[in-house]
Parts: C-alpha cells; sequence; structure tokens
C-alpha cells in the first residue's frame, strides 16, 4: 500500500505541472487571447494557444495513471488479458468527460472576473452533470467488469481509480480560485 501512495504522490506532482500549467496559466490571464477557436477545441477560444500543452500533459497524466493502475492491480496473465482491454475502454470514455471538465475550466477562467449570474449557473449545472454523467459511466463498468472479473478485483481498481481521482480532484481544488 506504500507503494500506491507514493505512485499517487507522484501522480499527484505530474497533475500539478499539467493543471498547473494550463490551468494557472488561463486563470491568471498569462494566455495570449486567439482570434478564433476551434470547434473541435475542448478549451476555451481565449485559451486556443494552450490546448496543445493540455493535450500533452493529459496524455502524459494518462501514461502514467496507467502505470500506477498496473503496478497495483496484481493481476494474473488472464486477468490482464481481459481487464486491459476495458479499462482502455474506460479511460477512452472518462477522456471525453475530462474533455468536458478542461472546457469548464477554461471557460470558467475565461468569464472568473465578470462573470453573470446565467454564466455562473451554467457553470454550475455542467459541473454537476460532468460528475453525474462520470458516476454512471463507472456504474457502467463495474457492471461490465463484474461480468467478466471477480469482485475483489473490480472494486481494487475502482479504489485505485477513485484515488487518483481523488488527487486530480484536490489538485484542481487548490488551484481554481472561487467565483466572484
Amino acid at each position: 500500500m506504500n507503494n500506491l501512495s507514493q505512485n499517487l504522490g507522484r501522480q499527484r506532482r505530474s497533475v500539478v505541472s499539467a493543471m498547473t500549467l494550463a490551468a494557472g496559466f488561463a486563470i491568471f490571464g498569462l494566455a495570449t487571447v486567439a482570434t478564433a477557436g476551434d470547434p473541435e477545441s475542448i478549451v476555451n477560444e481565449k485559451f486556443t494557444d494552450l490546448e496543445p500543452a493540455i493535450q500533452m500533459f493529459r496524455s502524459e497524466i494518462g501514461h502514467d495513471r496507467r502505470e500506477i493502475v498496473k503496478k497495483n492491480m496484481l493481476l494474473t496473465p488472464s486477468e490482464s488479458a481481459i481487464f486491459w482491454p476495458l479499462y482502455d475502454k474506460y479511460r477512452a470514455e472518462m477522456h471525453e468527460q475530462g474533455d468536458r471538465r478542461v472546457r469548464l475550466i477554461t471557460d470558467f477562467a475565461a468569464s472568473r472576473d465578470a462573470m453573470s449570474e446565467q454564466e455562473a449557473a451554467r457553470i454550475t449545472k455542467e459541473a454537476l452533470s460532468i460528475e453525474e454523467d462520470k458516476v454512471s459511466l463507472k456504474q457502467e463498468y463495474v457492471k461490465k467488469m463484474s461480468k467478466v472479473l471477480s469482485a475483489r478485483t473490480v472494486a481494487r481498481f475502482f479504489q485505485i481509480d477513485g484515488k487518483l481521482d481523488t488527487a486530480v480532484d484536490a489538485e484542481l481544488a487548490a488551484r481554481i480560485p472561487l467565483v466572484y
């Protein structure tokens, strides 16, 4: 378990580097304002110049996350053959929720200094929607994984996944200022 704590610490430091740089620049207005937003962009149009860095950091964090899961799952070779394809599908779907979250954070950063009541309500509603969708996705994958893996293996994975999510959430909470 100490190994998991050390790995979580490394994951947290990776998250600090990635999100602090990306969200920090955005939140504190150090980014250059772009003139046109890409319709596929995951960031607010004011921060499109940060998108490549955010994407790179998210990719690195995803790799680190996979390594932490790999080191802590204690899977047999036959369990691995079943688990990893499910894990990859799960993380791809969670990545979509992450895209929504990055957009929400950059929308917040773009309007933070002069946020209207309507924008505050929209951001709150979207934040709750993201959380609801993440819970639904986790429930869906608990069912899928439970059909082919032991309950203990599924519980272990979602425990690890939850700890990693908590590390990310704690760092974001520390870095994102409150609404004025």
